[in-house]
């Protein structure tokens, strides 16, 4: 059966390797937008999860660092450490500025922390920013406005040179940069301010309880678990974002269950004669089934091994053309997108194995 499903595909070539470069191109489109939607994910959650903070706390009705407003006085650090699971407190001043580069008019979100631990992801180059007139910026905005260490970027008006250039703190629209808290507040105009505060819990307490009693103490602020404010800030774009992905996801796939299905139909029609003389012959349903499966397995597969690879490329390229293109590339995607696409093969081979059980022994033996 292997052999007659091969032979019956090879019998037009140029049609078989048109419905094998049809599916390529779906899992293509399937890969592409799986790589987009979890690379966005995972860049709009790198630096927020990498803040050293268990606890964020804000302005009232503040929620997130994009489409809310926080100010808080500075003294109101030392409100917190009255409790007894609180292990350190930290400043942070964020906000997204418009900046100069070779003449160019670009934005980058500021941040301005007195916590080390909570400045970039990880240096690629240089050291972090120590002293009044240094930034450092991501690798991202580095390649897209052609900067280097050395190189001196216009904030909001004040020349700042590049002392480091960091990873993880790209968002798509915008990516991170990082300067010494006095420099953020004075590029802000927030003197004695700050946008939140970041509070460290001690091993044994808990996030929750801790959230509830800042809010009971002050009813002039909002606290927020890291996970409550890393879904917070992925929330304001993503419950509109993404499911236009997954949409286009399942477009992919019915497109490729599609094309799988008309070529191996279409092939099974024309060899109506061929499979007439195996029923002739005694062959079962069974096998006949069996065949019309192969021939969309076979079909799909093919695509499936063009695609992947050239997904791939396809992301590699958009990443070296657009620099903040989020996409990222998993073999679990491959994995998942093989399961699928032997699966969308065997729902293609449907209509073309009730075909085949169809068939009239006696249609061999005409003319």
């Amino acid at each position: 059966m292997l052999i007659l499903a091969y032979r019956n595909l090879l019998v037009h070539k140029e049609r078989f390797l048109l419905a094998t470069f049809g599916v390529a191109c779906s899992i293509v489109l399937v890969l592409f937008l799986m790589g987009l939607y979890d690379g966005w994910r995972e860049n709009m959650e790198s630096y927020l999860r990498h803040v050293h903070a268990d606890v964020w706390v804000g302005q009232k009705g503040a929620a997130d660092l994009f489409q809310t407003f926080s100010l808080l006085p500075a003294e109101g650090e030392h409100m917190f450490y009255e409790a007894e699971e609180v292990e350190k407190v930290a400043s942070f001043v964020g906000r997204l500025l418009t900046c100069e580069a070779h003449g160019r008019r670009c934005y980058t979100f500021v941040v301005g922390v007195n916590d080390k631990d909570s400045g970039p992801v990880r240096l690629l180059e240089g050291r972090g920013a120590e002293n009044p007139g240094e930034i450092v910026i991501d690798q991202v905005f580095a390649r897209r406005e052609h900067l280097a260490l050395g190189d001196t970027l216009l904030v909001a008006g004040a020349p700042l040179r590049i002392v480091g250039i960091a990873q993880g703190g790209n968002c798509f629209l915008y990516q991170y940069a990082f300067v010494t808290l006095a420099q953020a507040r004075q590029l802000f105009g927030l003197a004695g301010m700050v946008n939140y505060f970041l509070v460290q819990l001690a091993d044994h307490a808990s996030p929750e309880e801790a959230v509830a009693r800042i809010e009971r103490t002050s009813a002039l602020v909002s606290a927020y678990t890291k996970e409550q404010f890393v879904a917070n800030n992925i929330a304001l774009t993503g419950d509109n974002f993404l499911p236009i992905l997954r949409v286009l996801e399942i477009l992919g796939v019915i497109v490729g269950s599609a094309v799988i299905g008309l070529t191996v139909y279409t092939l099974t029609v024309e060899r109506g004669p061929e499979y007439g003389i195996l029923k002739a012959i005694g062959a079962p349903d069974a096998a006949l089934y069996t065949t019309a499966a192969l021939q969309a397995l076979i079909c799909g597969i093919c695509g499936w091994v063009l695609g992947v690879p050239s997904s791939w490329g396809l992301m590699a390229l958009a990443q070296y053309a657009v620099p903040q293109f989020p996409a990222v590339s998993y073999l679990h995607h491959a994995a998942w997108v093989l399961g699928a696409t032997l699966l969308m093969s065997l729902a293609a081979a449907i209509a073309p194995a009730r075909r085949v059980a169809r068939i009239d022994p006696a249609i061999a033996f005409k003319g």
